[in-house]
């Protein structure tokens, strides 16, 4: 590692899913996402300072420069088919005006360098902390088509007051949308169903979005890269790859296609290392529609929504998937599957158990989230291996004590214990990190934690793990490590 990622490309590449219409949750790499949102995040390594532009409504740059272990940087730019922004009031008023919460219109007078585009929320008052943590987007609830191609009317242009109001809650949400693990979850019920009308206009997906990244690290003589096409509404391809110069050189390529709908979704991947064939599924049961329509009904208008009411009253808000994976590697003649359930319960507060087993390496890992209060979340995880009877317990939180800090604390017995701080300052998110005690790097389970869990152990496969550190000595038993990461967005 020679610098911590920085997180304007990743919140930008979710914006472009949501301008979309693609329902980022529903697939089987994410299955585990809500718990490895708070069990899972990294703090930053060193010290870094980074900024992220847009240089015009379709391309936007990065640069990132590393001072502490090292002296590195890197420089990436992003190009997407439709405008990507982070931070645009006058967006939002716009968008208030038109009664279209996705509208791709951007005032000039908003500027060009703002960051990942505000979801307008039409929640009422007394309803916006419930919505913090939980992102739904209830303003394409009933009678709203995806991209503002349902039959619902469009309402007088707003008040200043109201754009006023609209501005302040984008100020609120700024920090979440960008650092907060839980809020990157994006669980909500984004889009109406894919076989309606709605679903292939507005701002649904179509064969003309394009999403493409490029990232240059000269200390590193690499550039990495993706291409992101979206081939229909409920169809994508990406193709990712890394090149590496010098006495070494090295070329690895992964591309990975997905079928997303809402019952159940697909993804088959193609790796040149090792040459990797893998497939993965998940399948939802129940009435998903129903329950996604029950959910929006309640974050728009509260338990005063009767049948959101009915759905509390009857406990029918729990939704349950199913989900496996099987990969091969020519090269190693090896291969692995993994099977997983999971059940999710939306209402009032969210809450999700899932379950994903290993047969072949005797691997299962368990793990519950919960959300507390709106603005507080905590979850725990348990991993067991069968064959050599080792194990791992792992708890962690996500608390927003205010609009403009959020504190995230992990602990396990292979890492101890991970504290980080993340605060906004107007454009700028300010994130310090430490980490106390923790057993050896080398604990049998320390690479499986630090993956995306038993359902991506191909890619864990693929990195390795490295020879165990030296023990430390002196403080550094009880401070393994410190960071600072300063971002700008411009």
């Amino acid at each position: 590692m020679v610098f911590t990622a920085p997180d304007y490309f990743p919140a930008l590449t979710r914006e472009f899913h949501r301008e979309t219409r693609w329902d980022e949750k529903n697939t089987y790499s994410s299955f585990c996402r809500f718990s490895q949102a708070i069990l899972d995040f990294q703090i930053p390594y060193g010290v870094s300072v980074s900024t992220g532009r847009g240089v015009s409504n379709s391309l936007n740059s990065q640069l990132t420069f590393s001072m502490v272990p090292s002296r590195a940087s890197s420089i990436g730019y992003l190009a997407s088919s439709r405008p990507l922004f982070v931070h645009a009031p006058s967006r939002s008023r716009q968008n208030l005006a038109s009664g279209n919460a996705t509208a791709s219109a951007v005032d000039p007078a908003g500027g060009l360098g703002t960051t990942i585009a505000i979801e307008e929320s039409a929640a009422k008052d007394g309803h916006d902390e419930a919505q913090v943590l939980t992102g739904f987007s209830p303003s394409i609830g009933a009678g709203a088509g995806v991209g503002g191609g349902g039959t619902g009317s469009t309402g007088p242009p707003p008040s200043f007051a109201s754009a006023r109001q609209q501005q302040i809650e984008d100020e609120r949400n700024f920090l979440q949308k960008i650092r907060a693990g839980v809020w990157k979850c994006n669980w909500s019920a984004e889009r109406t169903d894919h076989d309606s009308d709605a679903a292939t206009s507005g701002a649904a997906g179509s064969t003309d979005d394009f999403l493409m990244v490029a990232q240059m690290y000269p200390s590193l003589s690499s550039i990495t890269g993706s291409y992101t096409v979206r081939r229909s509404p409920t169809s994508e391809v990406a193709v990712s790859g890394i090149s590496v110069a010098g006495a070494h050189p090295d070329l690895q390529l992964v591309m990975k296609h997905t079928v997303n709908t809402r019952k159940w979704s697909t993804e088959t991947v193609l790796g040149t290392d090792g040459k990797l064939i893998g497939l993965r599924g998940q399948y939802n049961a129940g009435d998903v529609q129903a329950l996604d329509r029950v959910a929006c009904a309640y974050y728009s208008e509260g338990s005063s929504s009767n049948e959101a009411r009915q759905a509390l009253g009857d406990a029918v808000s729990g939704r349950l998937s199913f989900g496996g994976e099987a990969y091969y590697g020519v090269q190693e003649s090896s291969g692995g599957i993994s099977l997983g359930g999971r059940y999710r319960h939306d209402l009032p507060l969210l809450s999700e158990l899932t379950c994903v087993v290993n047969p072949i390496m005797g691997h299962m890992s368990l793990a519950w989230a919960q959300q507390m209060r709106p603005r507080l979340c905590a979850a725990a995880r348990y991993n067991f291996n069968a064959f050599s009877l080792s194990s791992d317990l792992a708890a962690g939180l996500e608390w927003q004590l205010d609009d403009s800090s959020i504190v995230k604390a992990r602990w396990n017995d292979s890492q101890g214990l991970l504290l980080l701080l993340d605060a906004h300052l107007s454009n700028m998110v300010f994130s310090m990190g430490i980490a106390l005690g923790g057993a050896d790097a080398a604990h049998p389970l320390a690479a499986s934690n630090s993956s995306s869990n038993s359902n991506t152990a191909a890619g864990a496969t693929a990195m390795g793990i490295g020879k165990a550190p030296l023990s430390p000595t002196g403080i550094r038993r009880f401070v393994r490590s410190f960071g600072l990461q300063f971002q700008w967005f411009l």
